[in-house]
């Protein structure tokens, strides 16, 4: 479907990273897209933990110091050995800035793509080590910081539900986790950044009628008809994939009047498909 070609996540992860560590709310400060320089180089995220006795358990959180660079890589980008470059030089940049001592930096590159390529150079030209910690997180022991690899799906489904599940190909039961998970930390609105990625992410999963309760078909559908999914999309040559949307609908227990208004048929129409 041409309105989910491009899914925008860095926001999401942004937030994603947010819910991960809900419970150090008072304890880290994340900023999101920090600037380093007048210019145009940013980082992701720059997690600052602002009170430094308060241990930070969560593990990925594990290797956080007081400044703790995030670099996130969308699920279809890879990340070689000059990223890695640019990347460290984020922290030395930072370091010079901010008058911060590089052994109080940290970095974490959030990705899908395992970097097989970087892992090896990593090993057998610079000599570091790559040790495998398990549950997708892995720590490159030898660098001037400490610097973990976070391969998201691979990351624990208890503990990094968020992040494993920023990306596509999500089955039924992985959205309805996610969004009871998220339900319970935040509100749910169709101001949800993490959601509304995650949603059209995986719209088809969706879209075939998956078994919702009806309070996370509620949101779905809200943030369907704020983005004009279900609505102006449809032309003539779509009005049976429209139908086939409020059926799908309809079979998840919506009211006629409400599945009318999101797809945008009439009403004799709905009433014909129940």
């Amino acid at each position: 479907m041409e309105a989910y070609d491009k899914v925008y996540w860095h926001d999401a992860h942004h937030e994603a990273l947010q819910l991960e560590f809900h419970e150090y709310e008072d304890a880290l400060e994340f900023k999101k897209e920090h600037a380093l320089s007048k210019e145009a180089l940013r980082m992701d995220t720059l997690v600052i933990k602002k009170t430094k006795n308060v241990p930070i358990e969560k593990n990925i959180g594990k290797i956080f110091k007081t400044h703790n660079i995030i670099e996130y890589k969308s699920e279809k980008d890879h990340f070689d050995y000059w990223d890695y470059q640019k990347v460290l030089g984020y922290a030395f940049i930072y370091s010079s800035f901010e008058k911060v001592p590089m052994s109080d930096i940290t970095i974490s590159v959030s990705l899908t793509i395992y970097p097989k390529k970087l892992v090896k150079r990593l090993e057998n030209e610079r000599g570091f080590r790559v040790n495998d910690l398990g549950d997708g997180i892995y720590r490159i022991d030898g660098e001037v910081v400490p610097i973990q690899i976070l391969e998201s799906k691979n990351l624990s489904e208890d503990e990094n539900l968020f992040l494993r599940n920023l990306r596509s190909g999500l089955s039924d039961r992985d959205i309805q986790k996610t969004v009871a998970s998220y339900g319970e930390i935040r509100p749910l609105n169709v101001k949800n950044v993490y959601l509304d990625r995650m949603l059209r992410a995986n719209y088809e999963t969706y879209k075939e009628g998956m078994d919702m309760p009806d309070w996370m078909l509620d949101v779905a559908l809200e943030v369907a008809e704020e983005k004009g999914i279900l609505g102006n999309m449809f032309n003539a040559r779509e009005l049976e994939k429209a139908k086939q949307i409020a059926k799908n609908l309809l079979t998840l227990g919506l009211p006629p009047e409400k599945v009318a208004e999101a797809a945008e048929l009439p009403m004799d129409t709905v009433m014909g498909l129940v």
